[in-house]
């Protein structure tokens, strides 16, 4: 059972202390930047984005919105996983700070017959949204009612404990949801997926990511709920990358540490670890 995999290796995950060693979580969540930026465009490796990030350095040859969109997404994450540390209630408004982070430097103003939406303001958006690849979505004079009963729906959820396999299918869950009403007129995949990371962080569950590598199969599966209203498919998926990721995680760090971590010990600090 995928759920019995998922509790075995994040008390796995969880035993190493990673949350304890100097930078492990900074530089963790650089990656998760790095490809959810690199999958809506971005040409900054997770390289080019720690030396943005740590050092202010820029990319040769890269575009300054690239730049923009990676640090803005760093900013919107932090600031999402500070509200979810306060166990604040995700609702429209929280979702529209956490957008407007994330589209600060690089949202646009629209004009359009039911009026006019700042992009780096997280306002919602007032013009029909197409993806090449998912088609349609959700009308905007729908979107409202749609947020209200997403955040309700939310709100419920979390307000009850959870074993950590159902919550993060729920993290997972609600980042399809939330792609599905796209409620923005840009960043919506990005900003989805913050507030996934937002559900486990909130859950305390170790944060999981999209990685490039995987973008095309991402998209089959949010097509796949899209068209039918299953959201399994996408559920399962996820699932199993993020326990291919903690396990990556597990296996590089226990290297590292050249030791084998026994049952009846704790696990000791160190100073450096790769990702």
């Amino acid at each position: 059972m995928i759920e019995q995999q998922i509790e075995k290796t994040i008390k796995e995950y969880k035993a190493l202390n990673l949350d304890e060693v100097i930078d492990y979580e900074k530089h963790k969540l650089y990656s998760i930047v790095a490809n959810s930026t690199a999958l809506e465009g971005s040409t900054l490796t997770e390289v080019d984005t720690q030396l943005l990030l740590d050092e202010g350095i820029t990319a040769n040859g890269k575009p300054l919105e690239h730049h923009l969109m990676v640090k803005d997404n760093h900013e919107a994450m932090n600031q999402a996983l500070q509200l979810a540390n306060q166990k604040t209630p995700i609702t429209p408004g929280l979702l529209q700070t956490i957008n407007g982070l994330n589209m600060k430097n690089t949202g646009e103003i629209v004009h359009s017959a039911l009026g006019t939406v700042d992009g780096t303001k997280g306002e919602f958006r007032k013009v029909q949204a197409l993806s090449q690849y998912l088609g349609y979505y959700l009308a905007p004079t729908k979107i409202d009612a749609a947020v209200d009963a997403f955040c309700a729906e939310a709100q419920q959820y979390m307000q009850a404990n959870h074993f950590p396999s159902e919550a993060l299918k729920f993290s997972f869950a609600a980042q399809a949801k939330l792609i599905m009403i796209h409620p923005w007129q840009d960043g919506n995949k990005r900003t989805s997926r913050i507030i996934s990371n937002y559900v486990q962080q909130y859950f305390g569950l170790p944060l999981g990511k999209v990685d490039k590598s995987d973008g095309r199969e991402y998209l089959e599966n949010l097509k796949i709920f899209k068209e039918t209203g299953n959201i399994e498919p996408f559920t399962k998926f996820m699932s199993e990358k993020y326990i291919e990721l903690l396990q990556k995680e597990i296996c590089q760090n226990k290297e590292n540490l050249n030791w084998d971590m026994p049952k009846d010990i704790t696990p000791r600090k160190v100073s450096k670890l790769k990702l």
